[in-house]
């Protein structure tokens, strides 16, 4: 079973071609890096495999299962770009943001409860973030509070996490935590990446064994 099978996809705006034959493989535990520039498609790709678009041609599966087949997305963890975060006004702490993506568990009053609360504090102390459990997120530097979204989505064990241009709009300190946090994931957690991101250059000095494609004209090609 692949972790990602994207074969001829197709997708346009307004008739205007935004994805043309596009196909990617990702094996289970792949580390996989696309890299474009802005405008190249990789938003539009990002939304097809979180199914929040649907393609006019081609197909997407995830972990096996077509994407138009999914009914809960816990098996695929995604993190935003930086600037999303710094959108959180109120003071939620890193172990309430990260306790909110067991909703689906919450009961009927949608309350997290002492066992949300665990489960969300052991994730943070995995991910090397337990000196700021209580920190509120918008108080984290770019790079921490890049890291607690990381473990808000890893808190349902996904078999697959997509991180959208995590080193885009980050200071040099941000990128050094980043880089850390990734070491973490492909350590300490047995699962698939695919990286969206314009700065292939701060990749290289990843000791990771990496795939890399570039998004041209509407096409995955292999570097």
């Amino acid at each position: 079973m692949k972790a990602v099978s994207i074969k001829n996809l197709y997708f346009a705006y307004n008739e205007i071609p935004v994805l043309k034959n596009c196909n990617l493989e990702v094996g289970m535990g792949d580390f996989t890096i696309i890299i474009g520039g802005n405008g190249s498609g990789k938003s539009t790709l990002i939304k097809l495999m979180l199914g929040e678009i649907k393609a006019l041609k081609g197909s997407i599966e995830i972990l096996g299962k077509r994407i138009e087949d999914y009914k809960s997305f816990r098996d695929i963890g995604y993190v935003p770009q930086i600037n999303i975060v710094n959108k959180i006004a109120f003071p939620i702490t890193c172990l309430e943001l990260v306790s909110l993506n067991l909703y689906e568990d919450f009961g009927f009053i949608k309350i997290p409860k002492k066992e949300h609360y665990k489960k969300a504090r052991e994730i943070i102390e995995k991910m090397g973030m337990e000196k700021y459990i209580n920190t509120p997120v918008n108080e984290l530097s770019g790079g921490l509070a890049q890291r607690a979204m990381i473990c808000k989505a890893m808190i349902n064990e996904p078999k697959l996490l997509i991180l959208d241009e995590p080193t885009a709009g980050v200071d040099k300190d941000s990128k050094k935590h980043f880089f850390e946090t990734v070491n973490i994931l492909s350590t300490k957690f047995n699962i698939s990446i695919i990286m969206v991101t314009h700065e292939l250059k701060e990749m290289e000095n990843l000791d990771i064994d990496m795939k890399t494609y570039e998004m041209i004209e509407g096409s995955l090609v292999k570097c």
